[in-house]
C-alpha cells in the first residue's frame, strides 16, 4: 500500500511538547509533525543559552513480537520535501517503498521510506536526518534518544513512519520537544508574543485615558460614551489573554484550553460588539432618533451571524498550527468573516448616507460634521481591508505556506490593528468634553430659525 503525502495525518495538537502514551502505529502509516523554526542567529529573540533543537525520546514495543520489522523517524526541512518518495504507475506520490516500486527500480528496498540519493541511510543526504529503529527476530523493543540541531530557519517536518507489513502494530511512548531560541512558541507564532504585549499597553493606556475623561465629565455622559468605554475594556481583555496564552505556550511548550477559549470568546465579543456599536451610530440612534424600532431585529441577527462565523474561524486559526490545514479549507474558513463584512460595511455606509442626509436637511451642523468626519474613518478602514483582504486570498491561494511561514502572522495581527485605530479615532471623534450634550437626541436650530430668532429679538 502506498502512503500519499498529501494524505499523512499532520499531528498538531497545541502543544511543542508532544507526548506519546502507547500510541499505535500501524503498518502503512506515517505520522507527520510540522513545526516552524529558527537558527539560533536569526531568531528575533535569544538568550546566551539559546538552542535550537527538537530532543526526541521514544520507546517503541510491539504488542506481538513476529518477524523483523522496522520503524523509520526522518527530520528536515521543508525545502527537501523534494527528496522524498517516488512517483508510481498511476501518478501518485507515495513515500513507502513498495514491491512493485522496488521491482520497477523505483527506490531500492521495499518496506522503507524513500529518500532520493540515499534510499537507506542518512550519510549521503546530509539534508534529512535518518533514524532507523530496526525490530530483529524475536526482538519486540526499540528506543531513540537523540537531540536534533535546527542549520536553518523554516518549516521543518518529522516523520515517524512503519512502511513494512511485517513490522506490525508499534506501540509509541516517549515525547519530542521542539525547542526554538526564543523557548518552546513555534517560529510561526512567536511574532504574536510582543504583538499583543504592545498591544495590551495601548488598551491600558486608552482606558486610563477614556475612564478619566469619563470620570471628568460624568454629569453630562452620553450613553454611547458608556458603550465606547466597554469596547475598549474588551479589546484590553483580549490582548491580555493572548499575551498571556503565548506566554504560557513559549515557556512550557503546551497550550491550555481555558485561555484559547477566553481569547475566542474576548475575541468574538469584541469584534461582534464593536461592528453593532458602529451600525446603530450610524443609524443615528440618540442623535437623530431615540429608538430603532424594527430595525432592532435585523441589527441583532446579523450580530449573531457574525459572532457565530467570527468564533469559528478563529477556533480554527488559533487551535490548530500554521499550514495544518489545506489553502481551500482555509480560504472556506474566511469567506463567511468577509461576506459578512460586507454586508456591516454595505449597511454602515447606507445608514450613514442617510444620516447625514437627514442632519444636513435639519442643519444641524456640529452633528452634521461630526458624522462627515467619521465616514471619512469608515472609508478609509473599508480602502484598507479590501486591500488586506485581497492581498491575503492571494498569498493562500498562490504562495506555498510552508515558504511565506514566517509573514502569515501579518494577516492576523493586521485586523487587531486596523481595530485599534479605528477606535482610536472613534474615541477622539466622541470624546467626553463639557459639549457633550450638543450630539444628544435633539434638533439645533437651524440657520433660517437662528436669523428669524435675532430678527425677533431685535425687534
Amino acid at each position: 500500500k502506498s502512503v500519499d503525502m498529501l494524505s499523512l495525518p499532520l499531528l498538531a495538537p497545541p502543544a511543542n511538547v508532544y507526548v506519546y502514551a502507547q500510541e499505535a502505529l500501524d503498518p502503512n502509516v506515517i505520522w507527520a509533525r510540522r513545526v516552524g523554526m529558527w537558527t539560533v542567529a536569526e531568531a528575533p529573540s535569544r538568550t546566551v543559552d539559546s538552542v535550537a533543537e527538537v530532543r526526541l525520546s521514544l520507546r517503541f514495543e510491539r504488542p506481538a513480537a513476529a518477524g523483523p520489522g522496522l520503524v523509520q523517524l526522518l527530520f528536515f526541512h521543508s525545502s527537501e520535501l523534494s527528496l522524498l518518495g517516488t512517483t508510481d504507475s498511476d501518478g501518485r506520490r507515495a513515500l513507502c517503498c513498495t514491491d512493485r516500486a522496488a521491482a520497477a527500480g523505483a527506490c531500492r528496498r521495499a518496506g522503507m521510506l524513500v529518500v532520493r540519493g540515499d534510499g537507506e541511510a542518512d550519510e549521503q543526504q546530509p539534508g534529512v536526518w535518518v533514524r532507523d529503529v530496526p525490530f530483529r527476530g524475536p526482538e519486540a523493543t526499540g528506543a531513540v534518544d537523540a537531540t536534533v540541531r535546527v542549520s536553518r530557519s523554516g518549516v521543518h517536518y518529522l516523520l515517524l513512519a512503519s512502511c513494512a507489513p511485517s513490522t506490525g502494530s508499534v506501540l509509541v511512548s516517549g515525547s519530542t520537544a521542539w525547542l526554538n531560541p526564543h523557548g518552546y512558541l513555534p517560529a510561526e507564532l512567536y511574532a504574536f508574543l510582543p504583538f499583543f504585549g504592545a498591544m495590551a499597553a495601548l488598551y491600558s493606556s486608552l482606558l486610563a485615558l477614556w475612564v478619566g475623561l469619563c470620570v471628568r465629565h460624568r454629569s453630562l455622559l452620553l450613553p454611547l460614551q458608556v458603550y465606547i468605554g466597554g469596547v475598549i475594556l474588551l479589546g484590553w481583555l483580549e490582548a491580555v489573554t493572548w499575551y498571556r496564552d503565548y506566554d504560557l505556550f513559549n515557556a512550557g511548550g503546551s497550550r491550555g484550553v481555558l485561555p484559547i477559549v477566553l481569547g475566542v470568546l474576548a475575541s468574538t465579543a469584541k469584534k461582534t460588539v464593536s461592528r453593532l456599536l458602529l451600525l446603530v451610530v450610524c443609524l443615528g440612534y440618540g442623535v437623530v432618533r431615540p429608538t430603532l424600532g424594527a430595525t432592532a431585529s435585523r441589527v441583532c441577527a446579523l450580530g449573531i451571524a457574525y459572532g457565530v462565523a467570527s468564533a469559528l474561524h478563529d477556533i480554527a486559526a488559533n487551535v490548530s498550527q500554521l499550514s495544518e490545514a489545506s489553502a481551500p479549507l482555509r480560504l472556506l474558513g474566511i469567506l463567511p468573516v468577509f461576506v459578512l463584512d460586507v454586508l456591516f460595511y454595505w449597511w454602515l455606509f447606507g445608514a450613514l448616507t442617510a444620516t447625514i442626509g437627514q442632519l444636513s436637511a435639519r442643519r444641524q451642523h456640529a452633528k452634521l460634521t461630526l458624522y462627515r468626519r467619521f465616514s471619512h474613518v469608515l472609508l478609509a478602514s473599508a480602502l484598507l481591508s479590501a486591500a488586506m483582504i485581497t492581498w491575503q486570498l492571494g498569498a493562500l491561494a498562490g504562495d506555498p505556506l510552508d515558504e511565506s511561514w514566517a509573514t502569515l502572522w501579518v494577516f492576523d495581527a493586521f485586523w487587531h490593528a486596523l481595530y485599534f485605530a479605528v477606535l482610536l479615532a472613534v474615541c477622539y471623534l466622541w470624546s467626553p468634553t463639557k459639549s457633550n450634550l450638543q450630539y444628544a437626541y435633539m434638533d439645533e436650530l437651524g440657520q433660517e430659525e437662528m436669523q428669524n430668532a435675532t430678527e425677533l429679538d431685535d425687534f
